[in-house]
């Protein structure tokens, strides 16, 4: 039987050498022969005197704790993991510096139990090789990115000991793919899962950060981000109003301008919605929810045909604006002016120019201009200095050309001007606004 003061011994010893190999080998994988995967002279090595160590090594109530680490220290040498120095003329009575041998790391590694770095990126390299052949480009890139990082040994942002993670991750990427409506987050990780908060709990922060570092947009919550790829915490509906006739497949004719305060479409209906005629003068797309209602109410005698949005469009919302597309595409209809009415903000002019890219590439900007935020920049909202910068990265741009007006302005007063701000509504007069 082992005796408390041998039992506290042991552990002292076990604890020591666990944590001076953890910090050796932390050294080592940070170190450019690590990145480089050449040797080098310079050997990953750590002074005792400026060490996690040195309250135990000078402690002087207790001495036996330099003993034991001048043992431990001995052992590791002998076993080649490591090699030491000690202080001049203090020869077997003072530690100097501890190095950790290149040829004793894979017996360092096993010996505390963990996993060799190199290891772990080239099994995370295997993980993410899946989506080499995925049929988002942006989600191609973004894999394609991490994999060549991290053959060079670099870890990318990643989460080098949470492989079971990005595994999961690859899953969502390629089943969202095969969606053709937007997908309730707890459905979703039921499905793949068999646990509805599996998803939550371990992958959305994962595909957070790859929306947020890879797709080309300005997402105003992590709600927007998700949204964009069809993740949603519940099933939306559109919200639409106005002019528009149409079929809804297998259950008769749809005339909205019978519903003057506009009608919610589900994804079901959207499918099943085949748009007729379009007796509108135009189409406005509003951004938030409260413009969209103010549009609606103070404008219902107008032959107009009013979508909401929701910032940037999920799936739903994308879905009818590319049927509205292709209607216009071919029919008389396409003459019909479609505006925009968003925040004057970063923001705003993203999800501008998304629609815009994406869907609708006749869409036109109203109320967004140099003249409408300078009538409203007294209720603008203050920007930070982080903001200022993502107006300057839009300013140096070519994308962002047309609205380089509107960016300076923001500049200049520091201010951005939100939709809800706004007391009065655009005049559309030959598809520009007054």
């Amino acid at each position: 039987m082992i005796s408390d003061s041998s039992s506290g011994e042991q552990q002292f010893k076990a604890d020591f050498r666990k944590k001076l190999l953890e910090l050796l080998l932390q050294k080592h994988e940070n170190s450019k022969a690590f990145a480089s995967g050449k040797s080098s002279r310079i050997k990953p090595q750590l002074a005792i005197g400026k060490s996690p160590f040195q309250a135990d090594y000078e402690d002087e109530m207790d001495f036996f704790k330099r003993e034991w680490i001048h043992e431990e220290v001995r052992r590791l040498g002998d076993m080649a993991i490591i090699t030491y120095t000690w202080a001049k003329y203090r020869e077997g009575e003072e530690l100097d510096k501890v190095y950790l041998n290149p040829n004793g790391i894979p017996a360092a590694y096993e010996m505390i139990g963990r996993k060799p770095k190199d290891a772990k990126m080239d099994e995370l390299c295997d993980v993410l090789s899946p989506l080499a052949d995925h049929p988002w480009e942006w989600v191609k890139a973004w894999a394609n990115e991490a994999v060549v990082a991290l053959r060079e040994r670099k870890s990318a942002s990643l989460d080098l000991n949470d492989p079971d993670s990005y595994r999961k991750l690859v899953s969502v990427l390629f089943y969202l793919t095969q969606q053709t409506d937007d997908v309730p987050k707890r459905v979703m990780s039921q499905r793949l899962f068999h646990d509805s908060k599996v998803f939550e709990r371990t992958v959305e922060q994962r595909l957070l950060q790859v929306l947020r570092s890879v797709r080309d947009m300005e997402f105003e919550s992590n709600a927007d981000a998700l949204a964009s790829v069809g993740v949603t915490d519940h099933p939306k509906n559109v919200l639409v109003a106005g002019w528009l006739d149409g079929t809804v497949v297998g259950r008769g004719d749809v005339v909205l301008a019978r519903f003057p305060g506009g009608v919610g479409l589900s994804g079901e209906t959207i499918r099943a919605l085949e748009i007729r005629h379009l007796p509108a003068e135009r189409i406005i797309l509003i951004e938030n929810l409260t413009s969209w209602h103010q549009w609606v109410a103070e404008r219902r005698e107008e032959k107009e045909f009013v979508i909401y949005t929701g910032g940037f469009s999920n799936r739903t919302v994308q879905l009818l604006l590319r049927k509205l597309a292709d209607f216009l595409n071919c029919h008389s209809e396409q003459s019909i002016p479609v505006c925009h009415w968003g925040d004057m903000d970063v923001g705003g002019i993203r999800i501008f120019e998304f629609i815009r890219g994406f869907l609708l590439p006749q869409l036109v900007p109203i109320g967004m201009d140099e003249a409408w935020f300078e009538r409203y920049v007294d209720v603008g909202m203050d920007i930070s200095e982080s903001y200022t910068r993502k107006i300057d990265a839009h300013l140096a741009d070519e994308r962002f050309s047309a609205w380089y007006g509107l960016l300076r302005l923001m500049k200049q007063t520091r201010k951005r001007i939100e939709q809800e701000a706004v007391s009065d509504l655009p005049i559309i007069i030959n598809h520009k606004t007054f």
